[in-house]
Parts: C-alpha cells; structure tokens; sequence
C-alpha cells in the first residue's frame, strides 16, 4: 500500500513539474518576440557636418545633453562623434548616425544626393549649386552668418583689403590666392570682391591675368601653402584663419562681411541646416526633433558662448585659445529675416552672374522664384512654436 502511495506522489510530482517548466518556457518563448524596450527599432537620421566653428550647435548639443534634458529632448552619447540616440518626451525615437564630411559642402551634398545624408549642416552656395543641379533638398533653417576672413602671409605689406589690391596691381609676377572648394561660399565673395576691385583672375594658370586663384581643396594644406610662400593668400572659414594668426603664419586683411562690393556681404549667411525631400517626408517629426535640439544649442551658444569654444575644441581638434578668438567672429542665429533671405537671394544671383547655375535657378530673378526652390521653413516655424520661442 505504501509502495503504491509513493508511486502515485511520485507521478503527481513528475506531473506538477513538467506543466511549471512548460509555463516558463512559454514566458521566454513571449520575451524573445518582444523586444526589450532599449532594443526597439527606430529609424536612423544620417548628419552630415563639416570641420567648422560654424556648425558649433552640433557640438554643444552633443557634449552637454544635461543642459537639454529639461526640455525632454537631447541626445544620449553611443560613440563619441559618430553615433547618438536622439530622445524626445525622454524616449528614444531615433539613431543618429554622424558623418565628418572633410572636404566641404560639396562633399556633404554628394552624401545626400546618393541618400546616404537626411540633414546637412553645410554652406549656402554647395547647396543652392546642387539644388540647381536637382538634388531634392531643402533649406530648413539659418545656422549662422560671417565667419570668415582673407589671410595673407604675415611678411606682406598690406594690411586691409584695399592695401592688399594695390600690393597686386604693383608687386611684379602673379600673385596666388586660395580658395577652400570650388562650391563654396568663400570662393564666390573672393571672385567678387577681385571683380568689384578690377583684378582679373582664373583657375588656370597659364592665362593672363592679375591672380590665380586655386581650389585647395579643403582647408587642410592651407596653414603650409601659406607658410611655404606656394601662396600669397587665402579665404577661409573658421577656425583656419585663427589658427594661422595663433601659428604666426598669417594675418587678417579682411573679414568676409567687410569685402567688397561694398555692404553686399555684411551678415551674410554662410551655414544653414538642410534637410532631403525624402526625409522630410518620412522622418518628418524626427527632422523636426532634431532641428528643436538645433534651436535650443543655437540660443544656448549666444548665452554661454564658452560653450562653443570648448565644443569646438574637442570635436576640431584645435586648442581652446584658438577657439576664444575665433568663435565671436561667428554670429549664430536660425532667424530667417528679411536682411537673411536678401543674403541668399544675393548668392543665387552672383552665382548666376558667375556662370555657376545651369538648371533649376538659372536666370531666376524674383524672391518667390527662388524661395519656393530652396526653402521649406514650415518645420521651422513648428518646432519654434513648440518649444515656445
């Protein structure tokens, strides 16, 4: 009787097990179809940026998300000047892929015209190029304005823009003047100033002319061209001409917004955001997330502007010393006014006069033409209202 006892215990037992490990198996069977909330997938926002003080927003947003967090919105550090999570509400809603395009604005609207880019931070005139080219892009808000400044070797005479323009007309042989790329915003206001100032000038060498100008290809060989004498000049955005004034290379004649024609280029723009068709229509709320963080980074700049320097310094490489003399050269604001806009419609037409625009833009004269091109500010003004400024 006992024996029969234990065996029926025995089954129970046995029996009482297997439905507890059926249950759990079930459970974990539940838990590896639902993701874990740190591993749901989110789309991923691909930003481009260049190796600018200009694009110092970026920067500070991504070394001081503290400062952000009050507004539920920041961005929380994968891989230091590569990879973030972008959090709205305190909840991840997308991957930020970052991408250092070296050589300029041209590069950066290559990445987006192949879509390989959803945002840029980049240069008025790369972008106003390829958007004539037919690259689906648009300009979704201002970064900054100024910014950059015509260095000639410390030894020359000249010591202002005018000075250095009869340097050229008397020093015997052909002087050389270097731009940063063939797209960018510095090559434009140097052909244009040489042009108000009646000096002739060319890519090609071997024509006659008073100066050849050259494309350096980016910035990085422009501190020893300079300093070798294999140029007399450059025009560069920060922080190149600060770093040749700190090395003892260079010196300043001339801030870009003082070049001529005269008044032209006083608080021109330079940098904006820009974002492609395609993801403005589907990341709409991501873009519009992110560009929230640009605004906020922008305003949080022009109230604690060491913040930019130290930014700047960390993701540049450049020491902090350079940087407090170049980032007050910089005037950081996403306000498109009225004088902004006249800035742009400025650069379409000198472009145009140059011979640059041979698609969408050619030959458009009127601001509502070439607004309806370029701009898309209706994130813009959402975000803005949104965040209450």
């Amino acid at each position: 009787m006992k024996d029969k006892l234990k065996l029926a215990f025995l089954i129970i037992v046995v029996f009482l097990i297997g439905i507890f490990l059926g249950y759990l198996a079930k459970e974990k069977s539940k838990k590896s179809i639902l993701p874990s909330p740190s591993k749901v997938s989110v789309p991923t926002l691909s930003v481009v940026y260049l190796p600018s003080d200009h694009h110092s927003a970026l920067f500070v947003m991504a070394e001081y998300p503290e400062k952000f967090k009050e507004k539920g919105i920041y961005l929380k550090k994968v891989v230091d000047k590569e990879k973030y999570e972008l959090y709205s509400d305190n909840k991840k809603i997308a991957d930020i892929k970052i991408i250092l395009a070296k050589k300029g604005g041209a590069e950066a609207m290559t990445l987006m015209t192949q879509e390989r880019s959803d945002i840029n931070l980049n240069g008025v005139p790369p972008t106003i190029f390829f958007i004539d080219k037919g690259t689906k892009a648009k300009i979704i808000a201002p970064l900054q304005s100024e910014g950059s400044a015509l260095v000639v070797a410390k030894d020359n005479p000249a010591n202002n823009w005018e000075e250095f323009i009869s340097w050229i007309k008397n020093h015997e042989g052909k002087e050389k003047i270097g731009f940063p790329l063939v797209t960018s915003i510095q090559k434009v206001m140097l052909e244009s100033a040489l042009k108000a100032s009646g000096i002739t000038y060319s890519e090609n060498p071997v024509e006659n002319t008073d100066v050849t100008i050259i494309d350096m290809k980016g910035q990085g060989t422009m501190l020893t061209s300079l300093e070798k004498k294999e140029i007399d000049a450059v025009i560069a955005w920060q922080p190149t001409p600060a770093i040749m004034i700190e090395k003892g290379v260079g010196k300043i004649i001339s801030f870009s917004q003082d070049l001529p024609p005269e008044g032209v280029w006083k608080n021109h723009p330079c940098c904006v955001l820009v974002a492609s068709e395609k993801a403005l229509k589907e990341k709409r709320e991501i873009v519009k997330n992110f560009l929230k963080l640009i605004l906020l980074s922008t305003k949080l700049i022009n109230e604690e502007p060491d913040l930019a320097v130290k930014a700047s310094s960390k993701w540049l490489g450049v020491e902090e010393k350079i940087e407090k003399s170049s980032i007050p050269t910089i005037k950081f604001s996403n306000e498109p006014t009225e004088e902004w806009y006249n800035g742009v419609y400025t650069f379409v037409r000198e472009m145009d006069k140059l011979g640059k625009l041979e698609g969408r833009l050619k030959g458009k004269e009127t601001q509502k033409e070439i607004k309806d091109i370029l701009f898309d500010f209706n994130l813009y003004q959402e975000a803005k209202k949104e965040l209450g400024l």
